[in-house]
């Protein structure tokens, strides 16, 4: 059976162009297209798509309520087309955090053009939505707002703890460098990245993210981080040093190494890498630098990048975690490493925060 896409965009030029890309390929079928958001939720409803493509920008409904009210209706996977802007790559977070799966990014003054350059990756994008297993974002009901903020006192006050923890025990660990976590993730790995370092606690470790994503976006996705998480994250650069209870994020478009010493370097350039950041190079060389205190985890995400990587930590004698089938969006990364027999853990990415803190302090 076709995956049969709705592409959603208010400009009749991208809307041609997604159709003509997409409909070259066998695999794919064209049930419909809307021009605004309103009329996305109409044929939405009417024609069951398998995956929409959809623009932020539209008018009657943006890309965040056609993305909440689909999650409402039926869960279903959702590749956002992006600007390929800070403003753009804020806008692209905030849809993955509602429910959207995967992006691509254009560059909005080439316009059409930019979109028919990225005809590989979008076919690619679309066909691995529709793999995807879409997680629905749940969230409290709101009729009582009293009783709803008196059950919600003793999260809150928990939260309030937590947090004041994170800063107490972060001056604890700045200096104190014992491990280095090294993440690596592709497509639903934005969000669940996120999700594992809102609730790990400060340790006297580093951690270096590496999500398979384009320039800009990923500067954008670190004060995200910082924002979400507690962490102090910022976009790597060539020169940074890992330190102990700070996140590092890998450049997107770029590759990153850890050398002796936890300093980066930023590598343009790598013959066999097929994406960018790679990360089979910053899993490796992270064993390299830090040999048996790296902790590699692989999270959700297509092909089977980080596979290679770990063999390289298990050589040095650290410890792998790859994310269990049931949370991943896409199991093809974690599949790939669980396939290798080098695994230490497979769990869900909500257990994963207490392993690390054990690996971590053991």
């Amino acid at each position: 059976m076709p995956i049969r896409v709705l592409i959603v965009d208010d400009s009749a030029f991208i809307r041609k162009a997604l159709a003509d890309i997409l409909g070259r390929d066998n695999d794919i079928q064209i049930v419909g297209e809307a021009k605004d958001g309103l009329e996305a939720i109409e044929k939405f409803k009417e024609l069951k798509p398998d995956v929409l493509t959809l623009d932020y920008e539209m008018p009657r409904k943006n890309g965040i309520e056609v993305i909440r009210e689909v999650m409402r209706i039926k869960p279903t996977p959702i590749v956002m087309i992006s600007s390929y802007t800070k403003e753009g790559a804020m806008i692209t977070l905030r849809c993955l955090e509602e429910g959207a799966v995967d992006f691509i990014s254009k560059d909005v003054e080439k316009g059409t053009l930019e979109v028919i350059r990225k005809g590989r990756e979008i076919i690619e994008k679309v066909k691995n939505a529709a793999r995807a297993r879409v997680k629905i974002k749940v969230k409290p009901e709101l009729k009582e707002p009293f009783k709803q903020a008196e059950s919600m006192r003793p999260q809150l006050e928990e939260r309030r703890i937590f947090e004041e923890r994170k800063v107490e025990e972060k001056r604890l660990y700045d200096k104190a460098l014992k491990k280095l976590i090294v993440i690596g993730a592709s497509t639903g790995g934005p969000n669940t990245v996120l999700d594992i370092l809102s609730v790990l606690p400060p340790l006297p470790a580093a951690i270096l993210v590496v999500i398979h994503m384009p320039p800009v976006f990923t500067e954008t996705y670190a004060q995200r981080l910082s924002e979400r998480t507690g962490f102090p994250a910022k976009e790597a650069q060539d020169g940074d040093r890992l330190e102990a209870g700070k996140v590092l994020v890998a450049p997107g478009g770029k590759h990153i190494k850890v050398m002796k010493g936890g300093t980066i370097k930023i590598v343009n350039e790598l013959p066999d890498a097929i994406y960018k950041p790679s990360i089979d190079l910053a899993v490796e060389s992270s064993a390299e630098a830090f040999r048996g205190d790296t902790i590699a985890v692989i999270l959700t995400g297509m092909g089977s990048d980080g596979a290679k990587g770990i063999k390289k930590v298990k050589e040095f004698g650290g410890k792998v975690i790859a994310e269990s089938e049931k949370s991943a969006v896409v199991f093809g990364m974690p599949r790939a490493a669980a396939e290798t027999g080098l695994v230490d853990y497979i769990e869900d990415a909500h257990r994963i925060p207490s392993i690390l803190e054990r690996l971590v302090l053991s």
